[in-house]
């Protein structure tokens, strides 16, 4: 239901109170006036009996001349002229018949009068039939039961002295509805209209409409109020500014985090999803807000730890210090995506809200880290205990046989020698692997000529790959030089080399290429900011006709120390493993890739590519020296 209008509301109550006080002022007044009219009245007639008298006479018949005269004064005077005998009967009555008249002995004002020479009183008339004045007074005062000369005005007489009571009652309404007329106009302009201002801007700014101002007007209290309203609202406004800008960093710094978060309300509604975590559940943020996490989120554990976050509060405050603070929860998951295991090292908090704030961070390569490093430190203990227990054995056995059996004496000689040099060949690899993987190590850029250094490779590699009844080609048309570090080239060919000649067979092929592409190249490994270099890539490949590599092992070919299979080196010996490790970290200390491709059974092609970069001064100058 609609309230009434606020100043009808105060001025009706307002006004009745009014009108009711001057009505009851006026009924006092009017009764107070009519008290003091009857008195003064009374002191008329008083005066009036004693001028009257005159004409009584004080004995003997009343004749004709005195009823005239009696008549004439009670007209003149305006009054009603009663003359009583000293037995209660009524002799003259200027206003009634006398005859018919009952005697008045008993009547209040004769009584006073035979009693004290004068009688007053105020009583009805049954003769009129009204109200009516009495004076009576002794004609002659030494004679109490003698004749009494009575005076009266009656009710429609004397009330016409003074003013009637409506007139004073509607003239005091009229006087006092003017006046609630002014004070509705004062309070309208003072107070109401500037309170529904007040109250209209209050409500737009609670509807969050916090730039709304009120114009100070009215009374000097509700002008106050305004400007305190009018501030309040610049700071609420000030701070939902702050608070704005504060969420949009919030929001900026959570979308550039590269790991997924995920922020519910606590209705479990999902309030914040960044674009890692969008990507992970495969949706898009806009259609994830608002919604719940249940309808969202698929996987199990992550939903079991979401749901054990909500709950964890009641028992994070039995355990913690603080009992508003939440205990973290962090579980390893895993996650299948796309036919591919993620493992997620998964963290969630309830807020003090009762949300729950979920971040997942993949720790996949992390994990693979680890396992490599597992697998590199039993790998390298392997490599170099065989070796090591062979050059034991063999020397233990040289130490019985030397002087009696000099050809087993011979035969551990060459073994010695044979693990020597290829413990030599593994710590020869290792400092290379070390000195290439330094974030310290500047490749020496200059200008490489290809004919010499496929000439070096040739001289180097051609004894083994004869020995092995390999074919050692080079490709046709080469660029005749490029720039590049000439000994990390060398050690790059050189391992991608011996790798194909140890597993190519007897009367199979390794190719040796190298051409320029007009494909731009991003410069990894270089400094932040350095452009692509556009149409000047340099790209080396490896051909061989080898066995080749399975496909599972692929993506473990370039770890140290990882061999796809021992039996697959041939005679030219087993090696260390470690060569595609070198090839993969000297081409990302020049700012290149590396990609394998194979087929088993036909052969495998490495590929590497890298920038031609152009060569500075400073690269000149150290050329030169």
């Amino acid at each position: 239901m609609t309230p009434r209008p606020f100043l009808l509301r105060l001025i009706v109550p307002f006004g009745l109170m009014i009108a009711l006080l001057v009505g009851v002022c006026g009924a006092v007044i009017y009764w107070v006036g009519q008290q003091t009219a009857h008195l003064q009245q009374i002191h008329d007639l008083e005066r009036l009996t004693t001028a009257v008298r005159q004409y009584v006479p004080e004995g003997g018949p009343l004749d004709d001349a005195h009823r005239e005269r009696l008549a004439g004064a009670g007209k003149v005077l305006g009054t009603r002229i009663t003359l009583i005998a000293g037995e209660g009967t009524v002799l003259l009555d200027t206003d009634a018949s006398a005859p018919g008249m009952e005697n008045h002995n008993s009547r209040p004002e004769v009584l006073a009068a035979r009693k004290g020479g004068i009688g007053r009183a105020v009583r009805y008339s049954h003769t009129l039939g009204e109200d009516s004045v009495y004076v009576a007074q002794l004609v002659d005062a030494n004679q109490p039961n003698g004749r009494i000369l009575r005076l009266s005005y009656p009710r429609h007489a004397w009330a016409s002295l003074g003013t009637s009571i409506p007139a004073i009652v509607a003239g005091a309404i009229v006087a006092a509805l003017l006046m609630v007329g002014l004070l509705a106009m004062l309070l309208q302009r003072q107070w109401i209209a500037p309170v529904r201002r007040l109250a209209s801007a209050a409500e737009r700014m609670a509807a969050g409409e916090w730039g709304q101002r009120v114009e100070p007007a009215g009374a000097e209290d509700l002008r106050f109020f305004s400007s305190r309203l009018n501030l309040v609202a610049s700071h609420a406004q000030q701070q939902l500014a702050d608070l704005r800008h504060q969420r949009q960093d919030l929001r900026a710094l959570v979308d550039t985090l590269p790991d997924p978060i995920l922020v519910s309300d606590p209705e479990g509604r999902i309030v914040l999803m960044n674009p890692p975590a969008a990507s992970l559940l495969d949706v898009p943020p806009e259609q994830a807000l608002g919604k719940q996490v249940v309808s969202v989120v698929t996987d199990e554990a992550i939903l079991a730890l979401f749901e054990q976050a909500r709950g964890s509060k009641a028992i994070g405050a039995l355990e913690s210090s603080e009992a508003d603070a939440a205990p973290s929860l962090q579980r390893e998951i895993w996650l299948s995506r796309h036919g591919q295991r993620i493992t997620c090292q998964a963290v969630a908090i309830q807020t003090t809200g009762g949300g729950v704030v979920l971040v997942l961070r993949d720790v996949s390569a992390l994990v693979g880290m680890v396992q490599m490093k597992t697998d590199f430190v039993a790998n390298a203990s392997h490599e170099l205990r065989t070796p090591i227990a062979a050059i034991k054995i063999a020397f233990e056995t040289l130490r019985d046989v030397y002087a009696d059996d000099p050809t087993q004496a011979q035969r551990c000689i060459s073994i010695i020698d044979g693990h020597m040099e290829r413990l030599e060949e593994m710590l020869r690899d290792l400092l290379d692997l070390s000195r290439v993987e330094s974030t310290e190590f500047d490749p020496f850029l200059r200008e490489v000529k290809t004919g010499d250094l496929f000439a070096a490779l040739r001289a180097s590699m051609g004894p083994m790959a004869r020995q092995k009844g390999v074919d050692l080609r080079f490709g046709a048309s080469p660029p005749q030089s490029f720039v590049g570090d000439e000994r990390l080239l060398h050690l790059v060919l050189k391992n991608l080399v011996e790798n194909s000649i140890k597993f190519t067979l007897a009367g199979g092929a390794v190719t040796v290429n190298a051409t320029l592409t007009a494909d731009p190249v991003p410069v990894s490994g270089a400094a932040d900011g350095a452009p692509d270099v556009p149409g000047a890539a340099i790209e080396l490949s490896v051909i061989d006709t080898g066995i080749g590599i399975p496909p599972e092992h692929l993506d473990r070919v370039f770890e140290r120390f990882y061999q796809v299979d021992s039996a697959r080196s041939g005679s030219a010996g087993r090696g260390t493993g470690l060569g595609l490790a070198i090839v993969k970290h000297a081409m990302s200390a020049m700012g290149g890739t590396v990609h394998v491709r194979s087929t088993v059974g036909r052969g495998t092609t490495v590929v590497c590519i890298f920038p031609n970069r152009q060569i500075t001064e400073a690269a000149q100058s150290q050329a030169a020296l």
